[in-house]
């Protein structure tokens, strides 16, 4: 938005913009396995997922943190404008990262480029929906509504 708004809008518009999303469901798992693994300091006191997602999206005495918060805004809201239009001409979705890296390296005229690496992989983790009680699912629904509606992510 911020582009948007201080750059003329006829180089706004002559520019390839692109963003990358991620199901809110996996994000929140990928989170709660950064932190445990390099901040787990901040963990100390929450014993599962549970109590880490209300502690992060719901407890209201929690203080703000960049490690914790770097997750939490909705990922829609980088992406539309003041009336809710999408501003990005390109929307890559981290599921389908390789092909949708490759298919934005070719938009923009870079030549084909070798495979990402993936240097900080949880090696314990298992699938998303395995960490999902119902009352974890509804908090992550609930926060995250706006992604869920406007990127079409579902839980299955």
């Amino acid at each position: 938005i911020t582009a948007q708004e201080i750059l003329p809008m006829d180089i706004f518009e002559s520019l390839f913009k692109f963003a990358f999303v991620r199901n809110p469901w996996d994000l929140q798992v990928s989170s709660w396995h950064h932190i445990a693994r390099e901040r787990p300091k901040l963990l100390e006191g929450i014993e599962d997922f549970d109590s880490f997602l209300y502690w992060k999206l719901e407890d209201p005495n929690r203080p703000y943190h960049y490690i914790v918060d770097a997750s939490i805004e909705p990922q829609w809201h980088s992406l539309m404008d003041f009336n809710g239009n999408q501003i990005v001409d390109f929307l890559g979705r981290y599921e389908n990262l390789e092909a949708d890296y490759h298919a934005a390296c070719q938009r923009i005229g870079l030549p084909k480029t070798p495979e990402l690496p993936h240097k900080r992989q949880a090696k314990d983790r298992t699938d998303y929906r395995t960490y999902y009680s119902d009352y974890a699912y509804a908090l992550v629904e609930k926060h995250f509504r706006q992604d869920i509606d406007n990127l079409g992510y579902t839980f299955d």
